[in-house]
């Protein structure tokens, strides 16, 4: 089984063996884009690209054939938020939870959009971390790009897509958006 951790500074890939010892792993930093204080970006094609690079390069410095491999699990960073068009190409970089431009948004939706409510329905509490901020932010404030892009998605959505051409949101990411029932298991 191979683990992959999409994180926020790099990707590490982890080949385990049927028992759980570590056979093989490497990882691969990126850089955060943070032109202003309240930014932090990072470039999508670069986590791809570090997701493919290190699940290749940890297969090949092990002795385990690629077709003996059972497995390839996935983690990553939550609260991501990637524009992108009809053809899953980015319209913006990948908007991490460290970035902070929603924050008045934030306070907003706490105070005069039923805040408590969207809390107590999705459990994520309204901070400008949440994807649901970073969203209503870009539709107040970016409002041309936020009419042109056709999806909102997350890194790990966006790796998924680049691999198997299918949008793929777990539990585990859909549940840190702001926008995930928790009693109906789907969108608002």
């Amino acid at each position: 089984m191979i683990g992959v951790d999409i994180g926020t500074t790099s990707t590490k890939s982890v080949l385990f063996s049927i028992d759980g010892s570590v056979i093989a792993s490497h990882g691969i930093e990126y850089p955060l884009y943070s032109p202003t204080p309240e930014t932090a970006e990072q470039d999508p094609e670069e986590i791809f690209h570090a997701v493919i690079n290190t699940i290749k390069e940890t297969v090949r410095s092990s002795s385990v054939q690629p077709n003996d491999i059972l497995c390839v699990s996935f983690s990553s960073a939550m609260h991501s938020v990637i524009a992108v068009d009809e053809k899953g190409n980015p319209l913006t970089r990948c908007i991490t939870w460290a970035d902070n431009r929603s924050a008045s948004w934030a306070e907003k939706i706490k105070n005069d959009m039923n805040g408590h409510e969207i809390y107590l329905r999705t459990g994520t509490p309204i901070h400008p971390m949440s994807p649901l901020s970073k969203l209503v932010w870009l539709q107040n404030e970016q409002a041309e790009l936020f009419a042109k892009s056709y999806k909102f998605i997350s890194i790990k959505e966006y790796v998924f897509y680049k691999l198997y051409k299918e949008y793929v949101i777990d539990y585990s990411i859909a549940s840190a958006t702001g926008m995930f029932n928790l009693k109906s298991l789907n969108g608002m």
